[in-house]
């Protein structure tokens, strides 16, 4: 069941000391700490202060009756403490360490210190990295993260390449919440067109001895397709590194960097992307093993492959762009394989 954003009711503020307050990494929804807000806000606190007191809002506690978990103002915390001052004003709610990142999630969506894409993409990865939330539906987690539903959708495929399979989601209609079935992509479509997407996972059911399509490998194709884990990782390793750019580039340090990359709107959201790192893997995705058979030499001669075939080029196996040039009847016949033996 989702968990209202805001707590019910609103409770009366009051003052907490500052060193009961859990400021580690684990209570921060954001990508990082801005050194120079937080410089601003504690000068600002500091003025405030001679002038007979403080006029920032209160922060947001939960409490399991033995810690205080922030939920929202951890800039404002850290203002304090470098301020010197001893207490803040707060409102504190019952809850866990749960409860206050879930709120921390959704808070200053529309108020306070507005949030930097990478602020955004990491509140949705928090959700999609739980075992709880990652069940609600892309809308679900698109709502309490303030974002555009195709970013979650974009990074639930990007996590799924680390993670492995897709976990089922629950939905939400009026009052209650249903369990929705995640369909694994189409093997005949899944991760033809090359691109950075960076979302190929191999389908399910594909174990040693099978290509990307769950085919079983002849076995005179077993050595060509023994290095898939390394092309496996290799796809991991471009998706973490498209992401880590991707953080650079919508920092301010990274601003000299992001005149030398591409910029791709979607939705509200600004991605930045290498060129070169663009081609660097789809050269890779071009090149990788992905069916152990060529439709068109299966079908002319079953079990072998011809020098002269212009698609595989005498290999027998083809790329996933060769697989999808075939025609659809050449593609189904080769995936009624997948009943047939090793040879």
């Amino acid at each position: 069941m989702l968990t209202a954003t805001t707590p019910s009711p609103k409770v009366p503020s009051q003052m907490i000391a500052l060193s009961a307050i859990r400021t580690e990494e684990g209570c921060q929804a954001r990508m990082a700490i801005r050194p120079s807000v937080v410089r601003a806000y504690a000068r600002a606190m500091t003025q405030q202060q001679s002038e007979g007191g403080l006029r920032f809002p209160a922060i947001v506690l939960f409490t399991d009756g033995s810690q205080y978990w922030l939920g929202d103002g951890y800039h404002r915390v850290l203002a304090a403490r470098e301020a010197g001052l001893g207490e803040l004003l707060a409102e504190i709610y019952p809850g866990s360490q749960r409860d206050a990142l879930l709120y921390a999630i959704s808070a200053n969506t529309d108020h306070g210190l507005p949030r930097t894409s990478a602020d955004k993409r990491k509140a949705v990865s928090l959700l999609l990295s739980d075992s709880e939330w990652s069940q609600w539906s892309d809308r679900d987690i698109a709502r309490r993260c303030q974002v555009g539903h195709n970013l979650v959708s974009k990074l639930r495929r990007e996590l799924s390449v680390l993670g492995g399979q897709m976990r089922e989601r629950k939905v939400r209609r009026g009052d209650r919440v249903y369990q929705m079935a995640v369909r694994q992509a189409d093997p005949v479509k899944e991760n033809i067109t090359p691109g950075v997407d960076l979302a190929a996972t191999p389908p399910a059911g594909v174990t040693p001895g099978t290509d990307r399509l769950g085919i079983a490998i002849p076995a005179g194709r077993l050595p060509v397709f023994a290095g898939a884990a390394e092309f496996a990782e290799a796809r991991q390793l471009f998706a973490r590194l498209a992401e880590v750019l991707d953080r650079i580039a919508q920092q301010p340090g990274g601003a000299a960097y992001r005149q030398q990359l591409s910029r791709k709107v979607q939705g509200s959201n600004v991605i930045f992307e290498s060129a070169l790192v663009r081609a660097a893997f789809n050269e890779l995705q071009a090149a990788e093993p992905y069916c152990a058979y060529c439709p068109l030499c299966e079908l002319a001669v079953p079990g072998s492959s011809s020098p002269a075939c212009h698609l595989c080029q005498g290999r027998g196996w083809t790329t996933a762009a060769a697989f999808a040039a075939c025609p659809e009847g050449h593609r189904q016949a080769v995936l009624r394989l997948k009943e047939r033996a090793p040879q």
